[in-house]
């Protein structure tokens, strides 16, 4: 009896399935391993062409996704942001602060306003952020409420 293709498909799906469920705790570490290790050697080996082509279909993806895709990756980024554990949030702060801290640089900030005085900058800065706030719906004020106090928080 012949399957067809679908009826294949479905069967080694099952069979992965199965075979993921079944392994050890030391064999899902070894496997999260080998795979580190071999993107590392990847994305290392990659030209500037492949980096550049990776680049555009990434930049088509997210762009040519659907509310609904975006809703989805917003819960999901959500749910892992508040099932992280404190050791976890650590350490991501403790990257992202290496990784401005490195890229940082001597650059100077660029001036966005080059004709006016620091002072006008600032008046200017001030009326903006007056103007937005006034601007803004209440869901949006009660999301930033939300945010402020989360940010005191911590």
């Amino acid at each position: 009896m012949k399957l067809s293709p679908e009826e294949r498909k479905e069967r080694k799906r099952e069979s992965n399935k199965r075979y993921l469920q079944n392994r050890t705790e030391e064999q899902r570490e070894e496997r999260k391993e080998k795979i580190k290790e071999y993107n590392k050697r990847y994305l290392q080996n990659r030209t500037e062409e492949q980096k550049e082509k990776i680049k555009e279909y990434n930049k088509r993806y997210l762009q040519n996704r659907t509310e609904e895709q975006k809703e989805r990756k917003r819960e999901s980024n959500k749910r892992y942001r508040q099932n992280r554990t404190e050791e976890q949030k650590e350490e991501r702060k403790v990257k992202r602060k290496e990784y401005y801290e490195r890229n940082r640089g001597d650059r100077p900030r660029r001036i966005l306003f080059p004709n006016l005085t620091e002072e006008e900058r600032k008046e200017k800065k001030r009326e903006d952020n007056k103007r937005y706030r006034q601007n803004m719906t209440k869901e949006q004020k009660e999301k930033l409420k939300e945010y402020d106090k989360r940010r005191y928080q911590n």
